[in-house]
């Protein structure tokens, strides 16, 4: 990637933090605290309900706090499940949280100092001086990363004009530009035939490269998630850069490198 790189996208994850902190739609969810003082919590925001039931002491009294909902439950194609689908949301749960934990991180040391418990934090809550210095940090780096972001795309968009592909376009109304071919998109696979290449996309369409040459591959991207995509004219060729995304058992994403020379871009 020339534009896209890993580093951008450092910033441009900050982003689910923003969102986990400040949510749009405010709605909370109770955390409960069935014995002891959570730590890392500021005192005002646990509340505690005492009852005189014929209980045990400790059956007579709960602490809770209210945290912003903010997971997303949806069929992930990285969290695989049974024939039932069990484990579906305890799977959504655990890939968002690690995720959130491991995009934590890239915050500087000066902030993170400030953070009595990066798993509360990765659940969405912070006392509310660390909240907002955390907030102010993230909106400047985004602004930018997502300026680069759309810059990026335009040019991309831009370079489509004169591949076969473009004129294929208007022929499918719902698979309008590369934007919206590759947006969410799974790479199935990637073949070699001859010296065209076919990648193979999960919305069950395939595009042709031709005259293809792999310039670099850090991963074998089958069954890989598209993140960014950049397209380039060079000068007799055009280069289509992916940062691709895994997941390892632990669901923690990773991200890899693709890069294809090639004359021209077709679909099937």
């Amino acid at each position: 990637m020339k534009v896209l790189t890993k580093e951008l996208l450092k910033d441009v994850e900050l982003f689910e933090i923003y969102c986990a902190l400040d949510p749009k739609e405010k709605k909370n969810l109770p955390v409960i605290f069935l014995s002891g003082s959570p730590k890392g919590v500021a005192e005002d925001d646990i509340k505690t309900v005492k009852t005189l039931f014929d209980m045990a002491a400790k059956e007579n009294e709960m602490s809770f706090m209210l945290l912003p909902a903010t997971s997303i439950f949806m069929n992930d194609a990285f969290c695989e499940t049974g024939k039932s689908g069990e484990n579906v949301l305890e799977k959504n749960f655990l890939s968002q949280y690690v995720n959130r934990l491991r995009i934590i991180s890239h915050l500087p040391q000066e902030i993170l100092k400030q953070v009595k418990d990066k798993r509360l934090l990765a659940l969405g809550y912070a006392e509310q001086n660390v909240k907002k210095s955390i907030l102010d940090y993230i909106n400047e780096r985004t602004t930018f990363a997502f300026g680069v972001l759309k810059n990026s795309l335009e040019d991309s968009l831009y370079t489509t004009v004169g591949l076969t592909i473009d004129k294929q376009f208007g022929q499918r109304p719902n698979i309008y530009s590369l934007e919206v071919l590759f947006d969410e998109a799974i790479i199935t696979s990637v073949s070699k035939n001859k010296n065209d290449l076919y990648i193979e996309l999960n919305q069950k369409e395939t595009i042709v490269l031709t005259d293809a040459e792999t310039l670099m591959e850090e991963i074998n991207p089958d069954k890989t998630f598209i993140k960014f995509f950049e397209l380039h004219r060079t000068m007799r060729n055009y280069e289509l850069h992916f940062l691709l995304v895994s997941k390892d058992l632990n669901f923690i994403k990773h991200f890899h490198y693709v890069t294809y020379k090639f004359k021209d871009m077709r679909f099937i």
